[in-house]
C-alpha cells in the first residue's frame, strides 16, 4: 500500500512540475512578446519625432535662406535663394542615430487645378494614363466645379468659356475653386487609383496656369508643351543629374533649368529610418510669408496649411 501512494505522489508531482514549467514558459513568451512590442513601439515614436524633426530643420533652413536672400538686397535673391532645391529630391542627413530623408517639393512646379487651362488639364489626365473619352469627362469635370479658365492663344480656354456662358441663357454661372486638392476625388470618373497617380502632380497653391519646369514632377512636366511622358522623363534624368541651380540649356521642349526663383508654397516630405524596422514618414505644405529686412529672424514667418502621416512606403 506505502508503494502505491509513493507511486501517485510521485504523478501528481511530475504533473504539477509540468504544470509549473509550461506556466512559466507562457509567462516568458509573454514577457518576450510585450518586451518586442515596446522596443517597437519606442523605435515607432523615434522615428515619428525625428521625421517631426525634419520638418523642422527643413522649414528653418528654407527661411533662413528666404530672409538672408533679402538681406543681401538682390533684387532677383539669386545668392540665397536660387539653387534651393525644390525639385522632390530628397537631403539626407543623421538625427540622435537616425536617416532621415527631407524632399522638397516646390509647389509652383505641380499643375494647379483652379488655374490650369484646358490643354494643361487634358495632358495631365493623358499622362497619368487616361483615354480620351475619360480625359474628357475628367477635364469637363474640373470646369464645370471651378469653371473654365483662357488659356493662351490657340488654346480652346476662351472659347469654351463663352460657349458654357451662352449656353446657360442666364448670365455666368458662379462657380466654387478647389479648396483643397483632395476634393479633386468628388469628379465623376476619379477614382483611388487614378487620385494616387494625380496627388503628387497638383496643387491649388501656386496661382499658375501652367507649371514651373525646374519643379515639376513627371506628371506635371509631361503637361508641358512640346513634352510627353517619355520626353519629360528624360527631362527629368537631366534635372536630377545635376546639383539644383545648374544652368542647363537645351532641353526637349527648348526648356531651360537653373534661372526660376522657388515660390512661397512648398511641400516637405520627410522619411526617417532607425535601420531596425521602425520607419515613419510626415508630409507638411508650409506658406511661407513676405519677410521685412528689419525682422526679427527668430520670429517664424510662415503657416502649415497641410499635415499628413505615412503612408509609409
Amino acid at each position: 500500500m506505502k508503494t502505491a501512494q509513493r507511486g501517485i505522489a510521485l504523478l501528481v508531482v511530475l504533473w504539477a512540475c509540468t504544470l509549473l514549467a509550461i506556466l512559466v514558459g507562457g509567462f516568458a513568451s509573454i514577457a518576450r512578446v510585450e518586451a518586442l512590442q515596446t522596443q517597437f513601439s519606442l523605435g515607432q515614436q523615434r522615428a515619428r519625432y525625428a521625421a517631426e524633426a525634419g520638418v523642422s530643420q527643413a522649414i528653418a533652413t528654407i527661411e533662413a535662406r528666404r530672409h538672408q536672400a533679402l538681406l543681401d538686397q538682390m533684387g532677383d535673391g539669386a545668392s540665397a535663394t536660387r539653387g534651393m532645391p525644390g525639385d522632390g529630391r530628397a537631403l539626407a542627413f543623421a538625427f540622435d542615430g537616425l536617416q532621415v530623408a527631407v524632399g522638397i517639393q516646390d509647389e509652383s512646379g505641380k499643375v494647379d487645378i483652379n488655374r490650369a487651362d484646358r490643354r494643361t488639364l487634358k495632358a495631365l489626365f493623358g499622362a497619368a494614363g487616361c483615354d480620351e473619352a475619360r480625359t474628357e469627362a475628367l477635364t469637363a469635370g474640373v470646369e464645370a466645379w471651378r469653371g473654365p479658365v483662357a488659356g493662351p492663344v490657340g488654346d480652346d480656354g476662351a472659347a469654351v468659356a463663352s460657349a458654357l456662358s451662352a449656353a446657360s441663357g442666364v448670365g455666368p454661372r458662379k462657380y466654387v475653386p478647389f479648396i483643397a486638392i483632395e476634393e479633386l476625388q468628388s469628379l465623376p470618373g476619379m477614382d483611388p487609383a487614378l487620385y494616387a497617380a494625380l496627388e503628387p502632380a497638383i496643387t491649388v497653391l501656386s496661382g499658375q496656369s501652367s507649371p514651373q519646369p525646374q519643379f515639376a514632377p513627371l506628371l506635371a512636366m509631361a503637361t508641358l508643351r512640346g513634352l510627353d511622358l517619355a520626353k519629360a522623363r528624360e527631362v527629368i534624368a537631366m534635372r536630377d543629374g545635376a546639383p539644383p541651380g545648374t544652368i542647363l540649356r537645351g532641353l526637349p521642349g527648348g526648356l531651360t533649368f537653373g534661372d526660376s526663383l522657388p515660390s512661397d508654397a512648398m511641400t516637405f516630405r520627410v522619411t526617417a529610418d532607425d535601420g531596425h524596422g521602425s520607419r515613419a514618414v510626415v508630409e507638411a505644405t508650409v506658406r511661407f510669408e513676405t519677410a521685412t529686412p528689419d525682422r526679427d529672424p527668430r520670429v517664424p514667418l510662415y503657416t502649415i496649411i497641410r499635415w499628413r502621416d505615412g503612408p509609409p512606403s
